[in-house]
């Protein structure tokens, strides 16, 4: 029998990539996030008592309480001691610095990231279709309200985080654990890069009827008109993300 002779392959040459360790703390942070910007919690909202988020994360309370000085810090949190006191939401605006995923992927383009939020966006808005509820579309129709507010009185920021929380909400209508928690990386990760460019503009009738499309599709519950809504959507999208990622690469270099 004829030995196979194998050969090393050059490091560039395999997909590997820097390994960024994890800690705790900021694996509670990401969680958070995670609900703040998923509509959970707003402004105004109470967190968990310290020692319940520690049960629920399976942490110890010093984890907690680091994870919470974070975002007090950066000006998401707030704290107050006392009978009435606790932990509370005073901004759902959050720090880019914040919004780096620590899944250990490379940092990726915006091409890449938008590459791999279409199948995750299609399928989440398909199930949307076929589980989301009369409350699920009218969180959808209410974060619509916001970004249509936000796209007529300006504001960078807030478009995008209101763009972002129109399709949380469709995450969360499609009621996948698994598909909404890639959708919060890969749309984490946009905002985190986004916000090095102040080059986040786009036509806003255009969004709002790409956005309003999504809509009326997953209330349709038809499969082919909700794929083609997120299709549209997402190559309207795509070719505004890739002129940012050319002018990112020339920085660079």
């Amino acid at each position: 029998m004829s030995q196979v002779t194998r050969t090393t392959p050059e490091a560039s040459h395999v997909p590997f990539h820097p390994i960024a360790l994890t800690r705790a703390h900021e694996e509670v942070i990401d969680q958070v996030i995670y609900a703040i910007r998923s509509g959970v919690l707003r402004p105004g909202d109470h967190l968990p008592t310290i020692e319940v988020l520690a049960e629920v994360t399976a942490v110890s309370k010093p984890v907690i309480g680091e994870a919470v000085r974070v975002l007090r810090e950066h000006g998401v949190l707030a704290t107050k001691r006392g009978v009435q006191g606790g932990v509370s939401v005073i901004s759902d605006e959050i720090p880019a610095e914040l919004m780096r995923t620590n899944s250990g992927w490379r940092e990726a383009t915006l091409t890449e990231l938008v590459e791999a939020r279409l199948p995750i966006e299609l399928g989440l808005a398909q199930l949307a279709g076929e589980r989301g509820s009369d409350v699920d579309f009218a969180r959808m129709a209410d974060a619509l309200d916001q970004l249509r507010t936000a796209l007529r009185g300006g504001g960078g920021g807030s478009f995008m985080r209101y763009d972002h929380l129109f399709h949380y909400q469709i995450g969360r209508a499609a009621k996948s654990e698994m598909l909404g928690f890639y959708q919060h990386q890969i749309l984490t990760e946009i905002a985190a890069v986004l916000s090095e460019y102040d080059l986040y503009h786009e036509d806003p009738d255009l969004v709002l009827h790409t956005h309003e499309q999504i809509l009326e599709a997953i209330e349709s519950r038809d499969r082919d008109r909700i794929r083609d809504a997120v299709d549209l959507h997402w190559r309207t999208s795509s070719g505004a993300f890739a002129s940012i990622d050319e002018i990112g690469t020339a920085n660079e270099d």
